[in-house]
């Protein structure tokens, strides 16, 4: 499997400054670092074609070094998800033993319950007002924000939900289901009457893939156009207001 250069991330183990690092600080940063790597290659690579020696090829060491630390794949799986939950990796007993797929489903689960949460979406649910442009906007801001956040279990969870069929449950339910009926049932306040089932059920799809394009795909889009080389700011604009007017067109 080619060697896959990811994202910079920002989660490390804690090291004290102004000392060496301790056994256990060495071990904790080696774990992490093993981590991403595993993250790395089944997102990628998904779960059924990664194997232990493409995670070692990513860490530049031997496979015989990787099983120091995690002692299966299972249990590299069970590090990734870890990761990219954000659950700490310090106090982990050395080598990691693969815990079985319904634990490490109820580290993700347990973390997917902590962040699903929708304020401006359950408020406009919450009112009697038909969709508007401001409030979409606002609705398309926030999935924008929370996909940028999350985008490392998204990119996990989709490589990996079809090898894994637990996982596959907890993808469709947990992660795309729940907001896109929501923002159905919003929706549906002023949709034309005209549109058949598919069609709107496509048209609120499409509306959304616009944002997780910009959140999402296009960090990882190689040899991009200088033009989609937008900042922060500009590319959460865009794609709010694409996806506000994009619903708006399948208004009456």
């Amino acid at each position: 499997m080619p060697k896959f250069n990811p994202e910079p991330t920002d989660i490390q183990p804690p090291v004290r400054r102004g000392r060496k690092p301790s056994t256990a600080e060495k071990s904790a940063a080696r774990l992490a670092e093993i981590a991403e790597a595993a993250t790395v290659c089944f997102s990628e690579a998904g779960f059924r074609r990664t194997q232990v020696a493409d995670i070692a090829r990513q860490m530049g060491v031997s496979a015989g070094t990787l099983y120091l630390y995690a002692d299966s794949k299972g249990a590299l799986f069970h590090l990734a998800v870890m990761h990219v939950t954000r659950q700490p990796l310090t106090d982990l007993a050395l080598p990691v033993t693969d815990p079985g797929i319904e634990a490490t489903l109820r580290v993700l689960t347990d973390a997917i319950s902590r962040r699903s949460y929708w304020p401006t979406l359950y408020a406009a649910l919450a009112s009697d007002k038909a969709p508007d442009l401001e409030t979409l906007e606002a609705i398309g801001g926030e999935i924008y924000d929370t996909l940028t956040e999350e985008r490392r279990t998204i990119w996990l969870l989709d490589a990996c939900n079809l090898d894994i069929p637990e996982l596959n449950t907890i993808y469709r339910r947990n992660v795309r289901g729940t907001y896109l009926m929501d923002l159905a049932k919003y929706m549906e306040r002023s949709v034309r009457p005209d549109l058949s089932a598919p069609q709107k059920s496509i048209a609120l799809r499409a509306a959304v893939e616009i944002i997780a394009w910009a959140a999402m795909h296009r960090r990882r889009e190689r040899g991009l156009p200088d033009e989609y080389q937008a900042t922060e700011t500009e590319a959460r604009n865009a794609s709010k207001r694409a996806f506000a007017a994009a619903l708006l067109s399948q208004t009456y």
